[in-house]
């Protein structure tokens, strides 16, 4: 049902007309996209990942009906909407009863090449339309960080193409908590002979903490920022930082795992290494991957 569903609102996006705008995101998107940050806070503080799949559906339902008619690049402003449906849903639907792991992947990296087409023919286009949204290279990277995560064969052929990407939309706007939010994680997972690692990353995060413009932004730059100072030993900071998004969200489960996970002297970042699942591809058949 929740396919059809998507697949309806799909159809009623591409009857709109194409109009470039180049860099520039609508104000309707990037209102939404504040929104969205914020609903994605309320979520972490919700335990049924079934009422938060249908949260998020009804979100980017909302989004669709008016996006044709507000949106500056309308192709742009799909492909961004489409890539942050993939990646938020991702982190929720493995505890969906009967899912398909080869349907996932290859929605992913269906999205990854329709974003990274998009990339490609309009960032050297010349005069008031050329370029891409820095938004648009931050949410390419998120959706494949997503896919390459099914295995260590994929991070190794799409890794360095995720920093890129961040870099891109650094270069545009320095500021974006996001795209540090973003280059932080892949400098801190990377390996140093491709020019990963801690203190690297924490310049990032530490960045993103200080591009933050609102409670929601602030509140999953906190969260990343404080585990950088645990990894640093600022057990000290590492608690103001996580006191910090707690007071903007207190009954959120993410700080609660967070702080879980520090009692048991790991760092978050740790954690979403060494979890099982997603990261330990064992499937025979996944030969899409790369």
């Amino acid at each position: 049902m929740r396919k059809k569903v998507f697949l309806g609102l799909l159809a009623l996006l591409m009857s709109a007309p194409s109009v470039f705008a180049g860099e520039r995101l609508s104000d309707y998107t990037l209102r939404k996209y504040q929104d969205f940050t914020g609903n994605r806070i309320r979520w972490t503080c919700i335990t049924d990942n079934n009422v938060i799949l249908k949260e998020i559906d009804a979100f980017i339902a909302e989004v669709y009906r008016d996006l044709p008619y507000k949106a500056l690049d309308y192709e742009q402003e799909k492909l961004f909407w489409e890539s942050n449906y993939k990646v938020e849903t991702f982190c929720y639907i493995f505890a969906t009863e009967g899912l398909d792991l080869k349907e996932v992947r290859l929605a992913l990296k269906d999205q990854m090449q329709k974003d990274e087409d998009y990339i490609a023919s309009h960032e050297k286009m010349k005069g008031a339309n050329g370029g891409v949204a820095p938004q648009m290279y931050i949410l390419t990277s998120d959706v494949m960080s997503c896919y390459m995560s099914f295995s260590v064969a994929s991070a190794l052929f799409h890794g360095m193409r995720v920093k890129n990407l961040y870099a891109a939309a650094l270069k545009k706007n320095p500021s974006l908590w996001n795209a540090n939010t973003g280059m932080g994680q892949w400098l801190y997972y990377a390996p140093g002979f491709v020019g990963g690692g801690l203190k690297k990353a924490a310049k990032y995060f530490q960045a993103a903490y200080d591009g933050a413009t609102d409670s929601c932004d602030r509140f999953f730059t906190s969260v990343y920022l404080s585990q950088i100072c645990f990894e640093q030993g600022d057990s000290a900071s590492c608690a103001r930082y996580l006191a910090e998004a707690e007071a903007i969200s207190p009954e959120s489960h993410h700080v609660k795992n967070v702080r879980k996970q520090n009692a048991k002297g790991v760092s978050l970042f740790y954690y979403n290494r060494h979890r099982t699942g997603i990261d330990e591809n064992d499937d025979p058949d996944a030969t899409e991957l790369n």
